[in-house]
Order: C-alpha cells, then sequence, then structure tokens
C-alpha cells in the first residue's frame, strides 16, 4: 500500500515535505486485489462441483483503509502520513517499544507505526468487514 508511512518515507523526493501516498504502490495493491477476488471467484465455481462445497469468502480491508486514509476527517482522524511510534516515518515492530517516544492520542491516528494500523483504526476495519463476518457466521 503506497499509502504506509514507511512507503511514504522510503519512496517520496522529499519524505519530511512531500507526504503523499505512492500511487503506484497503491495501484499494485489493488490491481492483486481485483485479481485475488477473481481467482477466489474461480475457485468457488470449481469446487461447487464436488461433493463437498466449501464457502470462500472475500473480506476487502484494503479499501475501507483507503477510506480511512482519503477521508480521515470523517472517521475522526488526524495525522495520516505518520505513525504516532517514534518519529512515525521508518520505526515498525521492536523499533516501536518502551524506549519510543509514543504521541499523546493514539486515536488521532491511522497508524500505530510506520506500517500498523492503531486499535481505532483495526475497529473501523472490523465494523467495515462486520457485514461479511455476521453473513459467514449466520449463513
Amino acid at each position: 500500500m503506497g499509502c504506509l508511512p514507511i512507503m511514504i518515507t522510503l519512496n517520496s523526493n522529499n519524505a519530511l515535505l512531500q507526504r503523499g501516498c505512492m500511487d503506484k504502490y497503491s495501484s499494485v495493491g489493488r490491481d492483486y486485489n481485483l485479481m485475488l477476488q477473481h481467482e477466489l471467484h474461480f475457485m468457488q465455481l470449481t469446487f461447487s462441483n464436488f461433493t463437498i462445497n466449501p464457502k470462500i469468502f472475500y473480506i476487502d480491508i484494503y479499501g475501507p483503509l483507503d477510506n480511512m486514509i482519503q477521508a480521515h476527517e470523517t472517521f475522526g482522524f488526524e495525522e495520516v502520513d505518520s505513525g504516532c511510534c517514534g518519529s512515525g516515518y521508518v520505526e515498525t515492530a521492536f523499533l516501536c517499544n518502551k524506549m519510543s517516544h509514543i504521541c499523546s492520542d493514539p486515536s488521532k491516528y491511522v497508524f500505530w507505526d510506520s506500517i500498523h494500523p492503531t486499535e481505532k483504526a483495526y475497529h473501523t476495519l472490523f465494523l467495515a468487514a462486520r457485514p461479511t463476518v455476521d453473513a459467514l457466521l449466520n449463513g
């Protein structure tokens, strides 16, 4: 995803002043997801000819995450191009630890570190996926 803070940092001409999404990387993610959906649909059709007919579900998290970034005010986010932990530009995983600087209000950030969403962003992703999950559980 070209909107991840680490992707912006590593691929921007000026990572401190130009913090926009890298569309060439985002388009790869979108294209991959379309191909994946097509292949899953093909697999579902193929398996429907067997005695055991497994159900294959696709839950899109790319679209909702992209929506959170593009329309962040709608979701109550203020910061979309850096993470809450450390500088927010490159730190991830073990580089975000008890010694790291942490922002004062993570709920204003889409990203916890330079890759992973915050708890609030994950909750928003869950809400977007919930109709599919409910259909899966009730179907």
